[in-house]
């Protein structure tokens, strides 16, 4: 199936009064930096702890108003005015829409104990943190886009494990075959892993389109399949922590399709 964070400067043994909000600040300046691999955080206390722009001018949030969510750190900075300094760091959520200057000694590290969703089992099916609610919420497209390209057919979440399942047993040496994969009624449709990749604007509908009529299945045999239950897993190629500036890619898919009692209604 990504999710993100007044100030008080110090760190140094110093503790400068910040100015008040709204005053431009445009003197403090970056001295040091320092990057990280998308660290997850949270507050270590209830209460006020405010967000900052990135240019440290205005305060953009408080994160007493998030308190289920989990940020990331992406980059630590010291920031100085004449003798006054400290660190504070560059954070996100896990959508990517938020994100700002939040003072170091607010944070502490690890996923927020209030964030389901980081501590989801999908999510940690994907190696868990950022990158993997980042490929969650891919695989969920993805999945989206095949099924509509099998017109009238009923999604279900056991065959789509199935799927999952038997995609990875194909290149695992350790895992075993579903059940399904066994049923002769039950008609599989697998892709190589890591079959293609594709920038950011490549259309994912129309690759899989092409594959799956590669195989056999065009659009006119698809429809035939109006009223099966269908199983569907397709994998992203993999985000990492430089996932905001890598290009989208896409790995492999499996699909499974099984008829119904109630299939010639539809």
């Amino acid at each position: 199936m990504a999710l993100t964070a007044g100030l008080v400067l110090g760190g140094l043994g110093v503790t400068p009064a910040l100015p008040a909000a709204g005053k431009t600040t445009t003197s403090w300046k970056v001295v040091k930096t320092k990057k990280y691999s998308d660290v997850a955080c949270y507050p270590k206390k209830s209460g006020n702890a405010y967000m900052w722009n990135l240019t440290h001018t205005k305060k953009i949030h408080n994160l007493k108003n998030y308190p289920r969510t989990t940020w990331y750190i992406y980059k630590r900075v010291k920031l100085q005015l004449g003798k006054k300094s400290g660190y504070y760091y560059q954070v996100i959520n896990n959508t990517g829409k938020i994100k700002g200057l939040v003072y170091q000694s607010y944070l502490t590290k690890g996923d927020n104990p209030k964030d389901a969703f980081a501590h989801s089992a999908v999510v940690k099916s994907y190696g868990s943190g950022l990158a993997g609610i980042k490929s969650v919420r891919e695989s969920a497209k993805l999945q989206a886009d095949i099924l509509a390209l099998f017109p009238g057919t009923i999604l279900d979440s056991s065959y789509s494990k199935a799927a999952q399942n038997d995609l990875n047993a194909g290149v695992s040496k350790t895992a075993t075959y579903s059940k399904l994969n066994k049923n002769a009624l039950a008609i599989g449709i697998f892709t190589p892993y890591n079959w293609t990749s594709t920038s950011s604007k490549t259309s994912y509908t129309k690759l899989a389109a092409a594959a799956l009529s590669a195989q056999g299945y065009t659009a006119s045999k698809r429809a035939k399949y109006k009223g099966y239950q269908i199983g569907i897993y397709a994998t992203p190629h993999g985000y990492t922590s430089a996932y905001h500036t890598w290009p989208s890619g896409y790995g492999s898919f499996g699909i499974y399709l099984v008829p119904t009692g109630d299939s010639k209604l539809f």
